[in-house]
């Protein structure tokens, strides 16, 4: 059995974007331009985005112009609703890219999130188990 061609092919190089630059995505995204990987990030609160500049992060205006040709996407934001609504507000990546959801969230938002990749093209991945607080 041959393996299906992906729409897009892969680049030797995923290009990432970290939504959420604080506490925790700040140094992800440090991280990950460490790497060699290229990283576009934004924040709701630009100026807490702008110190990535100098670690080789490209810092995005918008959240659109963060997850334009994002192979991969990660949130890293404060919680659950927050991330339902900036997942809300982009055009979807392409098909194929990847949507790593890092954010610390309940049952009930994991739930939610998960869902809304039945109807957008990222493949959704959950990294963190989620919290029962939230």
């Amino acid at each position: 059995m041959q393996p299906s061609t992906p729409s897009t092919p892969p680049t030797a190089t995923p290009r990432v974007a970290v939504l959420g630059t604080g506490t925790m995505g700040a140094p992800m995204a440090r991280n990950i331009a460490a790497a060699g990987m290229p990283v576009r990030v934004w924040n709701r609160t630009r100026a807490k985005a702008e110190p990535l500049a100098g670690a080789g992060v490209e810092v995005a205006g918008t959240l659109d112009e963060a997850v334009a040709d994002a192979d991969i996407v990660v949130t890293m934001l404060y919680d659950g609703d927050t991330v339902e609504e900036v997942m809300s507000a982009i055009v979807p990546p392409a098909p194929g890219a990847v949507w790593a959801q890092t954010t610390t969230v309940g049952l009930a938002a994991t739930n939610r999130l998960a869902a809304r990749t039945t109807s957008t093209p990222p493949c959704w991945a959950r990294a963190p188990r989620p919290s029962r607080a939230r």
